[in-house]
């Protein structure tokens, strides 16, 4: 399948968009449910005094949930907004809906395998009783949810093969795997503003940056990594620079890029996909932590900006032609 001109390519198109746009709604899934399950959880038993407000505020934040300014957060309003709000076009069962659909318009592209596994976690976040998840069902869904999506992307890769629905699918996926890290490590970034004030208080600090590990499934390795407690460089380097840890923006916008080129997207003029992705992969590949130790807040906004610039681009040029 290529992207070429004319009728045929208005189809292609169409396709292309629905295989990536599967992609990145699966992958929202897994990072919203994280996002819950860590950041409720992890910071209940921090070691400093943080109130209910706080928890609150950074699921807000991170889930761009609507909310008037001063009006007192409501946890159970809250909790299913972000995760079973049928009204919320952001939730995790409306982008897992939105995955479905698109799966299941592109049945006779992709391996029956894959649509009955996305199917079932469909399935599973759609049945889900909202009073028990209001009231205890919190741990028991966002770790479900995980595990659906882990499966998923097992079938992804084992069960299709490997030409351009398989990368349209998993361009979708490590872009919104960009997008979901940048986020994240902003929404920290402020949730240790408001923690500290601007004032120096490391041990506050620190289990933050212990947080924003978990909520990206690196604490561990990290740790192997640097065989030392995490804090600010040591968490933002290997977040934001790693090229060999999954999770990292390096790694990702490195995938992206071997996927624009599967795809045939290549770097013919400074403003085609390819040349984009190139550029922006190249400042990475010889980027130092030193170099943006002072504005790291900045510069993960501004390759944030780049990415949905990327998408735009893509959006215009490749799935509406």
């Amino acid at each position: 399948m290529t992207l070429a001109v004319g009728k045929r390519a208005n189809m292609l198109a169409r396709i292309a968009n629905t295989l990536y746009w599967m992609g990145r709604y699966l992958e929202r899934t897994e990072h919203l449910a994280r996002y819950l399950r860590v950041q409720y959880f992890t910071t209940q038993d921090a070691p400093m005094s943080q109130n209910r407000d706080f928890v609150l505020g950074s699921i807000v934040n991170m889930a761009g949930i609507p909310w008037e300014e001063g009006k007192p957060f409501v946890e159970s309003e809250i909790l299913h907004a972000v995760a079973l709000d049928t009204n919320n076009p952001m939730s995790i069962l409306s982008a897992i809906t939105s995955a479905r659909e698109n799966a299941r318009g592109m049945r006779n592209i992709i391996s029956t395998e894959l649509w009955e596994v996305i199917n079932k976690y469909y399935h599973f976040v759609n049945n889900y009783p909202v009073s028990y998840f209001k009231t205890r069902g919190l741990y028991d869904f966002t770790l479900n949810a995980g595990e659906h999506c882990s499966v998923i992307r097992g079938y992804m890769d084992s069960t299709l093969t490997h030409n351009d629905v398989w990368a349209l699918i998993r361009l979708g996926v490590h872009l919104e795997r960009t997008t979901q890290i940048a986020r994240i490590i902003s929404c920290k970034l402020y949730d240790i503003y408001v923690l500290t004030g601007q004032n120096e208080n490391m041990s506050v600090e620190n289990y933050q940056y212990t947080v924003l590990l978990k909520l990206l499934e690196g604490f561990d390795m990290n740790r192997h990594h640097y065989k030392a407690a995490p804090d600010r460089q040591k968490t933002m380097e290997f977040l934001i620079l790693n090229a060999d840890f999954p999770r990292s923006l390096a790694f990702n916008l490195r995938q992206i890029q071997y996927f624009v080129r599967k795809l045939g997207l290549r770097e013919h003029t400074p403003d085609s996909i390819g040349f984009v992705v190139g550029r922006l992969c190249a400042q990475y590949q010889y980027l130092l932590y030193p170099e943006i130790e002072d504005k790291v807040g900045e510069f993960v906004s501004e390759t944030l900006a780049k990415v949905y610039e990327l998408h735009g681009s893509l959006d215009k040029n490749y799935f509406h032609v």
